[in-house]
């Protein structure tokens, strides 16, 4: 596999990720994780953390921006990947702020897939 491959892979997944975020499809967003993926990080000072499950539990229960009409944008800012392992970090905006996801990546087969999700508000 060439890297222009692998990273083509890395980014679909985050692409899974931004549009089921964007249109509150959760079927598209767990096209992006591992079933074994975790999240962990603020909002706020509050800190999130659990299985991947709690992101499309709340993903469901509430409106996506698609639906609302509010802004949502998410900016990949870097790639960095060592074999089969990988951290993608993104700056995601939509009506709660800016934050810095940063996400780690495990390829499995010839398929990239999320296996965590951090997350703090940007500085």
């Amino acid at each position: 596999m060439t890297t222009s491959f692998d990273e083509q892979g890395i980014r679909e997944a985050i692409t899974f990720y931004v549009e089921g975020m964007r249109t509150g499809d959760v079927e598209t967003l767990k096209r992006g994780f591992h079933e074994q993926a975790i999240l962990c990080g603020y909002l706020g000072d509050d800190l999130i953390a659990g299985p991947i499950a709690e992101l499309y539990n709340w993903v469901a229960a509430n409106p996506s921006p698609a639906a609302t009409g509010d802004p949502f944008s998410c900016e990949t800012l870097g790639i960095e990947m060592t074999g089969r392992v990988a951290t993608a970090r993104v700056r995601e905006r939509d009506h709660h702020g800016v934050v810095i996801d940063h996400f780690h990546l495990l390829k499995v087969g010839e398929r990239w897939s999320i296996v965590s999700k951090l997350w703090d508000a940007e500085p």
